[in-house]
């Protein structure tokens, strides 16, 4: 008996005709989203060839399909306006039945993704919930390294009244513009390592990008006390970053608590992302009702070229050939002796 042969796995960018032909695009109610992602990846094709020109906003799309089924959908985001990082969403599986391995799905439409932009695009991020092992597992197969854990927050059920942020003097709470955002920048860079620095390649106006209702940065005159963020790596713009100096601030403990009740009221955040070790700031969003999510791991790939100094010749040779240079080319001087002289008659 023979076997069935498999028919091969295609990895495609998004066009029309998947949109027009996938069930299970229009049966999930996804085919909105799909349409704007459809729109980014033309422009993205278009700001890519022209990257001095035009900021990198616009997202990628890449479909896996067998025959006219399909397994699984990537999209991929520019990580900074330069274009040089992007991050990755872990891969959207249809639900559909396949002769492909699941695995096999996500590693080549990943690795296909990982192609997208080359060489303007030298690194790649990712987030991955901390306890999902084989997805870490298969980011790490692809060349991604952990970089940074991250703690996800849900919001509270309910949000009560706030009082207005001007009650607490001399603070203010003031929306992400070109001054804030280069007020806050430090404070964003502050709990990133040089070698993460080095793969996200972001420079303060990419924080103008990160601005969302209920986004804003909290300062008393020229200092930066905290700052609320929204995440781009995820389509629905619901996850916010929250933000704060590496000293706590005694005056963080009642102007937080506002903060917060405006980025529920205005932002409807999905989720809250802080950093995973910050016990002070863990304590004010339990006590204003916020429940722990799962921990959140970021990982980047980099494909940065190290420059490697030439190796100076010279200091790699021999001694003697060194002073060989400095001997006279006439017959050598006798060596002075330390011995005793023979002194002749007077």
């Amino acid at each position: 008996m023979s076997e069935p042969v498999l028919t091969s796995l295609r990895i495609e960018s998004l066009n029309p005709s998947h949109l027009a032909r996938c069930r299970v695009i229009a049966e999930s109610g996804a085919l909105p989203r799909f349409q704007a992602v459809l729109i980014g990846d033309w422009l993205a094709r278009f700001e890519q060839r022209f990257p001095d020109l035009l900021p990198s906003r616009s997202p990628r799309c890449l479909v896996a399909l067998d025959e006219d089924q399909l397994l699984a959908t990537v999209v991929a985001r520019p990580y900074n306006r330069r274009g040089t990082c992007w991050t990755l969403q872990l891969p959207e599986l249809s639900g559909e039945t396949s002769r492909h391995s699941l695995r096999d799905v996500q590693h080549d439409l990943l690795l296909e993704a990982l192609q997208l932009g080359a060489p303007q695009v030298c690194s790649w991020v990712i987030r991955c919930p901390a306890s999902d092992a084989d997805a870490i597992a298969l980011m790490r197969e692809l060349g991604f390294q952990p970089l940074r854990p991250y703690q996800s927050w849900l919001p509270p059920q309910s949000s009560g009244t706030t009082s207005p942020l001007g009650d607490i003097d001399p603070l203010s709470w003031l929306p992400i513009t070109r001054r804030t955002a280069q007020l806050l920048w430090p404070i964003e860079q502050v709990g990133n390592f040089s070698h993460l620095r080095q793969i996200t390649d972001r420079h303060w106006l990419d924080l103008l990008d990160r601005n969302a209702p209920g986004c804003g940065v909290l300062v008393d005159g020229e200092t930066v006390l905290a700052g609320c963020i929204r995440l781009t790596e995820s389509s629905d713009h619901g996850t916010f970053e929250l933000l704060r100096d590496v000293a706590w601030d005694p005056r963080l403990d009642q102007a937080l608590p506002v903060v917060l009740g405006r980025v529920v009221q205005q932002g409807v955040p999905r989720s809250l992302i802080t950093a995973f070790d910050d016990a002070p700031l863990s304590r004010v969003l339990e006590a204003q009702g916020w429940t722990r999510g799962g921990e959140q791991l970021l990982l980047g790939r980099s494909m940065w070229r190290r420059h490697v100094a030439h190796r100076n010749l010279q200091l790699s040779r021999s001694l003697d050939d060194v002073f060989g240079r400095l001997r006279p080319q006439g017959s050598p001087l006798p060596n002075p002796s330390l011995g005793p002289r023979c002194l002749g008659p007077r």
